[in-house]
């Protein structure tokens, strides 16, 4: 079957995601390693997208692949509260990765926020969950209306009320008299809405694609210490940022503020296998000893995603990935910022910013132009309106990123011709 005929094959009977059907222009993708991926259309591409953001690892990595075979042998799948020796394993490894007590699996990062907010809600007896303006969750109902992203649109009539702390960007730091206007504008917030009424504060480790902003010096502290004077729970999400996209295991890690709770996703497992997770305090952990849990999914703790996700934690710490994705990031870093410099780029470039392997280049125009030419050049570039994303595998050597770098500045010097 030719490409065309199996993209139509396809879009016959299975939607395309986030798209007007007849508007879709597919890649039809037939191999995959390391860094990059195969397509009929264009053949091998620099996945600058890692997908959807969560191959963490590489494409076709061995022992993940082995790791997954072996458990679909042994025991390919279970109900959620049967004990396995595969969740024991990844159980375990998720206490010593993130710090936090006991782990509440799920299969995506939209499911795991909901059920982040419902144990919220259990253990505080509140109900309101406050978020940043520019912030992303996840595409459910419930999360859309929490969070402030745009995909709420459509559907924000029937949508409760949303409690946002006002994120201008960029924002000066704190000075010596002022907090940050992040900070006050949280503060406000809490004193507006009563903090007696207030759950969890939930907020990205690292913002994803409504912008990658670095958030001012002051603010992961202070949220910190307005959820402990107010007995207020504090919602890392991770989904997008963790598993050493930015350079350490987790984002807020940066800041050095302690969270009640995580949300994982993406990164857990690599995008080998639908996974995702909350992970919660001692504290929180004890709050069900005794209470029931109102949360649970036929999927949940699925064995082979558990078998991945072991895996893919295992591979990140023996190939030093996060490490890796610092020093690489820090390398891309320096070539952007080079770019933006140089006579021909005129100033288009208006910023370049991130951690990690995390990064974004902002324009001054929108950007879906050089994603087409560097699709023609070798290279699958994420973008939304003027932020081109670069958010490789954190298994890309020093030397693909320099061609990464390369393919980059030959395509920005013709979308800008």
């Amino acid at each position: 079957m030719k490409p065309s005929e199996l993209a139509r094959a396809q879009g016959a009977h299975l939607f395309f995601t986030w798209s007007a059907q007849h508007s879709v222009v597919p890649l039809t993708i037939d191999q995959a390693r390391g860094a990059r991926f195969r397509t009929v259309e264009h053949g091998w591409l620099w996945d600058l997208e890692s997908q959807v953001y969560n191959v963490n690892v590489g494409h076709a990595h061995p022992h993940v692949q082995e790791r997954m075979i072996e458990q679909i042998r042994s025991q390919a799948t279970a109900a959620p509260n049967a004990v396995l020796p595969i969740r024991v394993e990844l159980a375990a490894a998720l206490h010593r990765v993130t710090g936090l007590e006991k782990a509440f699996l799920a299969t995506g990062g939209s499911e795991a926020v909901e059920n982040a907010i419902k144990i919220a809600r259990l253990v505080t007896g509140r109900s309101k969950i406050v978020t940043r303006r520019n912030s992303y969750h996840g595409a459910t109902l419930a999360v859309l209306g929490i969070a402030g992203d745009a995909r709420k649109q459509p559907f924000v009539a029937d949508l409760a009320p949303a409690y946002h702390i006002e994120d201008p960007y960029p924002c000066a730091e704190a000075t010596a008299s002022s907090p940050s206007l992040w900070v006050r504008n949280l503060e406000a917030l809490l004193q507006r809405e009563d903090p007696r009424s207030v759950a969890a504060i939930l907020l990205e480790g690292f913002t994803g694609t409504n912008g990658m902003q670095h958030p001012p010096r002051d603010f992961w502290p202070r949220v910190r210490q307005l959820c402990d004077q107010h007995g207020i729970l504090l919602i890392d999400d991770e989904v997008f940022s963790g598993f050493g996209r930015t350079g350490r295991w987790f984002a807020r890690e940066h800041w050095g503020a302690r969270a009640d709770m995580m949300v994982l996703g993406k990164g857990l497992s690599s995008g080998y296998a639908p996974l995702s997770a909350v992970m919660v305090s001692s504290a929180i952990a004890a709050h069900f000893d005794d209470h029931k849990l109102w949360c649970g999914l036929t999927q949940y703790a699925h064995p082979v995603s558990c078998a991945a996700a072991a895996a893919v934690i295992e591979v990140m710490e023996r190939e030093l990935l996060v490490e890796n994705a610092d020093r690489i990031g820090a390398g891309l870093h320096e070539r952007l910022q080079a770019l933006a410099r140089k006579p021909a780029v005129h100033g288009a470039i208006r910023d370049v910013r991130g951690l990690g392997l995390m990064r974004a280049v902002e324009f001054d125009r929108p950007v879906a132009p050089l994603h087409a030419i560097l699709l023609q050049r070798g290279a699958y570039l994420p973008f939304r309106d003027n932020i081109a994303f670069l958010c490789p595998p954190l298994c890309l050597t020093g030397a693909e990123m320099h061609t990464v770098a390369d393919l980059i500045e030959d395509g920005v010097r013709a979308f800008l011709r």
